[in-house]
């Protein structure tokens, strides 16, 4: 398989989620579309100087791979569609070694993180992949409304979003502010028809999201499949469920 890896740099987080949504409606599947804004980007430049450019609004990784005439082809469709969509730049990786920088730049992101903030909350809730444009936006307004930063760093090729609520918890209005974030911006998730999770899962934290997103009848139906696999109820027990205990009831 050949690899072709591109780094879009935008103005806006607006302008790389339109184009992320041009890219799926174009029939594009890439191996890879994450999406970096310029909080990030700023804290991994400033770990690891990749080259990120430090006022751009956001920056799109785009990974694509196959057969090397058709991953070609598609560089060029992806390259129009970033373009149309305002990209004001589009860097190729060169080689190996320029590619594995990118993804090393990304994959370390949320460790750079702690040189802007003393602590986050992150999400990971899930948006259709047409709708990501929209819970960007609705990010950036939950970001003014609760007088928190909330950058991103995200899978926004399936619409897994991870903002990331930066808060100190020395400050307890603002832990309180950041869980409040958290929570309205899981609940645009549902309501756009998406989910709370899409790669950490429910656990403790986001048991009562459970009955937001799920009915009754398909809460049951779990419960009878987890019946039938764990009758005994001892792979992780407590988590997941509305009824569950929480962990502040095993306090002695």
């Amino acid at each position: 398989a050949t690899f072709k890896t591109f780094l879009g740099v935008f103005d806006s987080v607006d302008d790389a989620s339109q184009t992320v949504s041009g890219i799926i409606s174009a029939g594009v599947i890439p191996a890879a579309l994450e999406m970096m804004d310029q909080l990030i980007t700023a804290a991994v430049e400033e770990a690891y100087h990749f080259g990120f450019p430090l006022d751009a609004g956001a920056v799109l990784i785009i990974e694509l791979d196959g057969l090397a005439d058709g991953v070609e082809e598609q560089g060029q469709l992806v390259e129009t569609i970033c373009r149309a969509h305002g990209a004001r730049e589009i860097r190729a990786a060169k080689n190996d070694s320029e590619r594995a920088a990118i993804w090393k730049s990304r994959k370390r992101a949320f460790g750079a993180v702690g040189r802007i903030s003393p602590n986050y909350l992150t999400q990971d809730g899930v948006v259709p992949r047409s709708q990501v444009p929209e819970i960007m936006r609705f990010i950036v307004a939950t970001s003014k409304k609760y007088n928190l930063r909330i950058p991103n760093v995200f899978h926004a090729g399936d619409g897994n979003i991870h903002p990331l609520i930066l808060f100190d918890e020395r400050k307890p209005d603002e832990v309180k502010r950041a869980l409040q974030a958290g929570e309205a911006i899981l609940n645009k998730c549902v309501e756009m028809g998406g989910s709370v999770s899409g790669e950490h899962g429910i656990g403790v934290e986001k048991i009562d999201f459970m009955e937001r997103q799920f009915a009754k009848a398909d809460l049951e139906a779990m419960q009878m499949l987890r019946q039938a696999f764990d009758p005994d109820k001892r792979c992780n027990p407590h988590k997941m469920f509305p009824g569950s205990k929480r962990c502040s009831e095993f306090a002695p």
